[in-house]
């Protein structure tokens, strides 16, 4: 068998083979087998029938056509063992000739990281600082949530709950919404469903109906309306005023008695619940800022295959379980799948170049994770599951649970290992020294 090899650009070969006159024999005498197993030939019992018989009903191009599946296949994966390469995915087959048999596969290959020196690279750790206002408004956040609401005959005001019915056209005629007793937590500075419609309903009574004409904003999900006009009728049916809880001890004590006996104890558990959200958000845009660093300092050659793969899987992170509803909702706004799937190429990308450069850095700064680690892992998990304890240590010790855990163990130690490096924390890198050296 006669290969030759080509690289191509973005990750891909192209195998040209030429197969062995032996080979296409034994490959045509299978094919007959099969041919002369499901053909009825008049005067000759069921796969009795002489294979130049065979030959002269289908035709020795016809006999080839059959053996070709198995005998591209094998080739191919003989071609790809003997050359070396590491392909990615199905490749694309093209039949050059019949006799001899030769054809040209091309395959998208493994990706190539030429990792840049980022030894002097720095980034700090910066995440918000905590006020006092923050925790008041998460307060605020959780006196609303046992806030009451209750029916009052007076003008709408500014966090007042509004029954009303609400129907809108475009200039076109077309409808833009019809609803029904809808109802409406007016929020001062936040948008409903168009910028001004909040505002249209202050100072309106129960039972009042106006007109109005808002704008619809470029941004809004249904393609077809942005930017066009729209004439809304409103009605209020009824106007219900919130009645926040006392902030004090026992409000504290309403959320959980146990662990907030007082008023200021809940604030420092706010105060502390958004100092560790505020350093997580700091150190995921830190980790990812760097990533984008090292993207940029590196050589990264990787096939369109997986740039597809990943909008796939960006697809169906965001259809969930019901990927006709989410098609549906597709059309809805005016979008077709193609449109949608293009929109999410950028990302795909980055995303693509970040996980082939932090494959990278982990293996260079020589990441591992041993045995005894992934079992203290399990354990510590476990322990954070009570009473299905015993259950999750059974379901996570087998090597598949346990690779799992082993797979986000060493995601942590990577990235925590790439947060010491950028924020100088850890010494310089040993490895992006040697390679600068």
């Amino acid at each position: 068998m006669k290969v030759t090899l080509e690289r191509l650009p973005r990750s891909r070969v192209q195998l040209e083979i030429e197969v062995d006159p032996e080979r296409v024999e034994r490959s045509l005498e299978a094919a007959y087998r099969r041919i002369v197993r499901r053909t009825k030939i008049p005067g000759f019992r069921p796969g009795k029938a002489p294979r130049a018989v065979v030959e002269r009903l289908v035709g020795r191009e016809g006999l080839l056509r059959e053996a070709l599946d198995d005998l591209v296949g094998d080739a191919y994966g003989e071609a790809v063992a003997r050359e070396n390469v590491e392909p990615i995915g199905r490749p694309q087959v093209e039949i050059l000739d019949l006799e001899p048999v030769r054809f040209k596969a091309v395959v998208a290959v493994k990706p190539t990281v030429e990792l840049g020196d980022y030894s002097s690279l720095r980034i700090p750790l910066e995440p918000t600082p905590v006020t006092d206002e923050m925790v008041e408004e998460q307060l605020l956040a959780l006196r609303r949530r046992r806030a009451l609401y209750v029916p009052v005959d007076r003008p709408v005001q500014w966090n007042d709950v509004v029954t009303a019915d609400v129907k809108g056209t475009t200039a076109e005629g077309e409808t833009f919404i019809e609803d029904e007793a809808a109802e409406f937590i007016l929020r001062e500075g936040q948008t409903l469903l168009l910028p001004g419609l909040a505002e249209a309903f202050i100072g309106m009574a129960k039972g009042e109906a106006k007109e109005v004409e808002l704008d619809v904003p470029e941004s809004f999900s249904i393609e077809r309306f942005r930017g066009k006009r729209v004439r809304l009728s409103i009605t209020v049916r009824e106007v219900k005023e919130e009645q926040l809880p006392e902030l004090d001890d026992e409000f504290a004590q309403q959320i959980d008695a146990e662990e907030f006996p007082t008023l200021e104890a809940l604030r420092t558990r706010i105060r502390t619940e958004l100092e560790e959200a505020f350093r997580r958000e700091a150190e995921e845009k830190l980790r990812l800022e760097a990533l984008d660093k090292l993207v940029e300092l590196s050589k990264l050659e990787y096939p369109e295959l997986l740039v597809e793969h990943e909008i796939d899987h960006m697809v169906r992170e965001m259809a969930g379980d019901d990927r006709q509803a989410f098609l549906a909702e597709l059309r809805r706004i005016g979008r077709s799948e193609a449109e949608f799937r293009a929109s999410l190429r950028e990302a795909a990308a980055r995303r693509v170049e970040r996980s082939l450069v932090f494959e990278a850095f982990a293996e260079r700064e020589g990441i591992e994770v041993s045995e005894e680690e992934v079992t203290a892992e399990i354990e510590r998990l476990a322990g954070e599951r009570e009473p299905e304890r015993s259950r999750f240590i059974e379901v996570f010790s087998d090597p598949r649970g346990r690779e799992a855990i082993r797979n986000q163990l060493y995601r942590r130690k990577a990235f925590e290992r790439l947060q010491a490096v950028v924020t100088g924390t850890d010494g310089a890198p040993a490895a992006a020294e040697e390679a600068s050296a």
